[in-house]
């Protein structure tokens, strides 16, 4: 029992330190507010929005609106919708929605091409901006959005620009997922405040078309998933000092929660499916350790039922990887003024051991996965 104690107790070390450096690189990020006015004149466009869609009817709508009411002067962006086959009539709605706006376009995947990487190697080929700016259809635009990346684009000029993407649950099960994607967030914006970034999320992502093409597969086509996530492991080992995090409110990106505890852990599955083929260190390190302290909480409170003995280390490894979630939590709540969601983090910590397990071993394994 004492060595399985100290065993607990060093994984949940690592565990506390890797979470700490992160709550340390959250601290770290100063938080951007422009100053002036983005002064560019010019007729064509300096950013390329791009929105790869596949039986997006009914999100569409929404996306266009959001887009007619960015604050950015419209000169200065230019939006790429492309249509990856749907079959819903995607087409007939942008079209008519677009109708008579000169910096928007539609542009179609042919037949025998699908996939959202094929649909933003489609769109890229098309931008006549460098700044290129990804986000997903279904997602909810500040009015600011465009005009703050900018702003931050015009003064730090990174290679790659991640911002805020937070999700909005209207149920119990809704907001347990936003609680655990802020958490998700937060780690993402921690590992990049430490100079290690380890995450991204393709909703809100920003990078140099010039940059991309120096990469003869930047998206990693072999892999269906993950087109965000390998273009960063690129980035980072060309220019490891040249990716930031956006903190700012003005420029986070809302995403809607899974109705069904089907298209969650589908979602997840296919999030978890692209670690096989991670090539940074940063990433595999820190999947480990998540992937292993879960998985030895779960074991040791299991063999608790049978044995009480084990409860102890059960109980030191939970308390090594409670306190620092917690703080990170806390610290990415308030910033982002949604500390309603606090109220479920007891229950998402005692379910999220078991999800993270259970969808982390089946991506392993997943060979099929489609985006949409």
């Amino acid at each position: 029992m004492t060595v399985l104690l100290y065993i607990s107790i060093f994984i949940g070390v690592f565990y506390c330190f890797l979470i700490s450096t992160f709550v340390i690189g959250f601290l770290n990020l100063k938080p951007f507010k422009k100053n002036t006015e983005v002064g560019l004149q010019t007729s064509f466009p300096v950013i390329s929005v791009l929105v790869p869609v596949k039986n997006e009817k009914e999100n569409i709508p929404n996306l266009i609106k959001n887009l007619n009411k960015q604050s950015l002067n419209p000169n200065l962006f230019e939006l790429i919708i492309i249509n990856d086959n749907s079959t819903d009539g995607t087409s007939n709605v942008t079209e008519q929605l677009i109708k008579g706006k000169s910096n928007y376009k539609f542009v179609q995947l042919l037949p025998g091409l699908t996939g959202k990487k094929k649909a933003i190697q489609k769109g890229i080929s098309e931008a006549a901006a460098n700044i290129i700016v990804t986000t997903d259809a279904d997602c909810t635009h500040n009015k600011k959005w465009l005009e703050t990346i900018l702003n931050y684009y015009t003064k730090h000029k990174p290679k790659m620009l991640i911002a805020p993407v937070l999700m909005q649950g209207k149920s119990f099960f809704g907001n347990m997922q936003s609680l655990e994607f802020m958490s998700l967030i937060a780690s993402t914006a921690g590992s990049t405040g430490i100079g290690h970034p380890i995450m991204c999320n393709g909703a809100n992502l920003s990078y140099e078309k010039k940059v991309y093409e120096e990469f003869t597969d930047a998206l990693n086509m072999k892999k269906k998933s993950g087109d965000d996530i390998f273009l960063l492991h690129n980035i980072k080992k060309k220019y490891p000092k040249e990716i930031h995090f956006l903190k700012s409110n003005d420029a986070v990106v809302y995403t809607k929660a899974e109705k069904s505890l089907k298209s969650f852990f589908r979602q997840r599955v296919r999030w978890a499916s692209k670690s096989s083929s991670y090539k940074d260190s940063d990433s595999i390190i820190s999947s480990l350790i998540v992937l292993l302290t879960n998985l030895v909480l779960i074991v040791l409170y299991i063999l608790s039922i049978f044995d009480i003995a084990f409860l102890p280390a059960a109980l030191v490894l939970t308390m090594l990887k409670i306190i620092p979630d917690l703080i990170l939590i806390l610290l990415s709540a308030g910033y982002f003024k949604i500390k309603k969601l606090i109220a479920y983090f007891p229950v998402t910590m005692t379910v999220y051991p078991f999800y993270i397990v259970i969808t982390g071993v089946a991506g392993l394994f997943t060979k099929k996965i489609s985006w949409k």
